[in-house]
């Protein structure tokens, strides 16, 4: 006969005995006494007259345990922890069938023992959008770029809450993890929104695909943010360059400010720059195809970019995306330069750079390999409300 509660001396009850229409449980003790007189719990699970049995991982000395109350007594010095980790077990069985409710589905045992020790792409969104993921990139639907995006984005979910169960997606949660990326991640708001998109994203094959979410996908806005464009001013590449052909420079360091600067000075995006191999230099000319547009590129290298390649594997090491961002934040941090550096400042730098030495924005259009000139011009804008801050400087003559 499976008892009922009545534990009030513990943590509050949130998860019922009877957890669906044909489901129940009870915690049980396991007869075997292990070598240190303690026997371990676990959670036994009826259905139709069949039982299957989860392990707590735990384990208390028989006299310390309640069959009754099925808790672990007050009296035991580890009580209090131990009772709260068998509720949140609880919790999270709930929280499955809350899932198949939701579904229309009717559990089964089997199945609902499978969601609880590996949960299913039914259950867990995390394990959704790392399949779908995967999916995408096996079948070349979206671009390594994007990939490496959305993967970095999923790295971001499981970091916030993993698993993370579909029945847990609502409002509230979502509210949470965007807070969570700006004040705990230190996140920009443009990083923000790409999160958000992403997220959208995958819920959205979710939904379309029978899931069911208190929170549905067409409810989530991502905005249209403006990131600022960080660059370098000449004075400050100048540094960075002095810094990188230093001697004792640390080596990490170097690897990084090599494809930084090399960007610097070509205006490549990293998913161009991880793809570079000897083939695609001609003398001074670098041919590539662009891994966001698909576009064939030339573009005539000077001394500088020439300077900063080694073949024939053209850089050392491979870095993923974050760690260079983390290593430039250092780096400028230990040159004094008061800005936030990420790698994709370096082609903010190409751009801003070329138009203050006096190019054209056409041909900065095709060096960019930017399909409207008008993506083009937002580099204009910024030189010229550089030089009309220089302008206003000349009133310290008189002033």
């Amino acid at each position: 006969m499976l008892s009922t509660f009545n534990y009030t001396e513990f943590v509050p009850q949130i998860v019922p005995q009877k957890m669906s229409g044909t489901i129940t449980y009870k915690i049980r003790i396991n007869n075997f006494v292990r070598s240190d007189s303690t026997s371990a719990l676990f959670i036994q699970l009826y259905q139709d007259r069949k039982n299957r049995k989860i392990p707590l991982e735990i384990s208390v000395p028989p006299k310390f345990f309640d069959k009754k109350k099925q808790r672990v007594r007050a009296s035991y010095k580890y009580a209090d922890d131990y009772n709260l980790f068998i509720e949140k077990k609880l919790a999270d069985i709930n929280t499955i069938l809350i899932g198949y409710r939701l579904n229309n589905e009717r559990v089964k045992l089997n199945d609902l023992v499978e969601d609880i020790t590996t949960p299913s792409l039914k259950i867990n969104f995390n394990t959704f959008f790392e399949k779908h993921l995967e999916y995408q990139k096996e079948k070349d639907i979206i671009k390594k770029s994007t990939y490496k995006q959305q993967k970095a984005t999923l790295k971001k979910i499981k970091t916030f809450k993993d698993p993370l169960l579909f029945s847990e997606i609502n409002e509230t949660l979502f509210v949470e993890f965007r807070q969570w990326l700006k004040k705990t991640m230190k996140n920009a708001p443009a990083t923000v929104e790409i999160a958000t998109k992403n997220f959208k994203k995958y819920l959205h094959i979710a939904n379309e695909n029978g899931i069911k979410t208190e929170l549905s996908y067409s409810s989530i806005k991502v905005k249209d943010v403006r990131g600022e464009i960080t660059f370098l001013t000449p004075e400050e590449v100048k540094k960075l360059y002095a810094y990188y052909c230093e001697a004792d420079i640390y080596p990490t360091w170097k690897n990084v400010l090599q494809r930084y600067l090399f960007s610097c000075f070509t205006g490549l995006r990293i998913s161009d720059i991880e793809q570079l191999t000897e083939a695609n230099f001609i003398d001074n000319i670098l041919v590539f195809t662009a891994q966001k547009t698909g576009k064939l590129q030339r573009i005539k290298l000077n001394k500088t970019a020439l300077s900063l390649i080694e073949m024939p594997h053209i850089f050392v090491s491979d870095y993923a995306q974050q760690t260079i961002n983390e290593e430039l934040k250092l780096i400028a941090k230990a040159k004094n330069i008061k800005k936030r550096l990420y790698f994709h400042s370096a082609r903010h730098t190409f751009a801003t750079n070329y138009l203050l030495a006096g190019g054209q924005v056409q041909n900065l259009q095709k060096l960019l390999g930017h399909s409207d000139i008008s993506t083009t011009m937002k580099y204009v804008h910024v030189v010229d409300s550089l030089m009309n801050k220089e302008i206003g400087m000349l009133d310290d003559i008189v002033n």
